[in-house]
């Protein structure tokens, strides 16, 4: 019985670590003028580079592309700030997103698996000073789990696709901007 609450304990502290270990936030000017949960920010610039995983069916012109697939992106970043009472004017602190995105293909390349994504956020002031960044390291999505267990059905059956994907861009920005919220004191 010692050896199992042992175990169980190992457990719990493993899973603990992994995870706290999603993102590091790396500050650059102290004591940080960014206020957790109420600093207002606005989108300067966001780099995507969109790859193609294995199977990608060139012939299917359902997916976005780069472009496409960006302003998305932002569009979904600016109503998930909005959301969370995070979005700013021209006086607010700028954020820089560089995203990579791997788009995974299903068999025959018609079909999406879940996306791998990283990206870097940057945080500046009016004046052009890095504040503040954090890197989020190689993912994929992970949805409520009912939400997910339905997602997972749909991609093992070939049904997860183009119209699918803007959820995992939803998703991945939704991901974003909580982090972006817990910066600062």
């Amino acid at each position: 019985m010692k050896k199992l609450g042992l175990s169980l304990l190992s457990i719990i502290v493993a899973l603990g670590i992994t995870g706290c270990g999603s993102s590091m936030y790396n500050y650059k000017v102290e004591p940080t003028p960014i206020k957790q949960e109420s600093s207002k920010y606005v989108i300067k610039d966001i780099s995507l580079k969109l790859s193609h995983g294995t199977g990608r069916n060139l012939e299917n012109k359902t997916f976005k592309n780069e472009d496409e697939l960006k302003k998305s992106f932002v569009s979904f970043l600016n109503k998930e700030l909005k959301e969370q009472s995070l979005i700013g004017d021209n006086k607010s602190f700028q954020i820089s997103i560089n995203m990579n995105y791997t788009r995974t293909y299903n068999y025959g390349g018609n079909a999406l698996n879940k996306p791998e994504f990283f990206y870097t956020v940057k945080v500046y002031n009016l004046e052009n000073t890095l504040l503040a960044d954090f890197t989020i390291p190689k993912s994929t999505t992970k949805y409520g789990t009912f939400k997910d267990i339905a997602v997972n059905a749909e991609i093992s059956i070939f049904k997860w696709d183009a119209e699918d994907e803007p959820q995992d861009i939803a998703l991945i920005s939704k991901t974003l901007i909580k982090e972006l919220s817990q910066l600062g004191n």
